[in-house]
């Protein structure tokens, strides 16, 4: 009985030992972690009115709103494929799906042909 309990006790001591090393390799290849980036009220305030006026706006028109408000091309990107996802996530919850709502409107125009 002895022997199996020496037996844990290495493997406890090799667990230890192995969990040392992958903290020490995480400690040499840390990166400061990236903040989250938080609009101000004009950033989020125009974006919101370009997204409402134009939801698919052009590459040179993301760069100059970008430009503009002193924002990353990627953030401004990322800014209206999340508002286009986030339009559809309304759809959703509204019960309908935007296939259906395409589909209403063809059956409406069928009926009136």
């Amino acid at each position: 009985m002895w022997r199996s309990d020496r037996k844990c006790v290495f493997f406890d001591f090799m667990a230890c030992k192995r969990k040392e090393q992958e903290q020490s390799k995480a400690d040499r290849n840390h990166v400061p972690k990236r903040h989250r980036l938080v609009f101000t009220d004009i950033q989020r305030r125009t974006l919101h009115a370009i997204f409402h006026e134009n939801q698919r706006p052009s590459k040179d028109l993301q760069i100059t709103i970008a430009q503009q408000l002193g924002l990353e091309l990627s953030t401004v990107s990322n800014f209206f494929m999340n508002a286009r996802r986030r339009s559809l996530d309304k759809w959703m919850d509204e019960g309908r799906s935007p296939s259906s709502a395409s589909s209403a409107t063809s059956a409406v125009t069928c009926t009136k042909a």
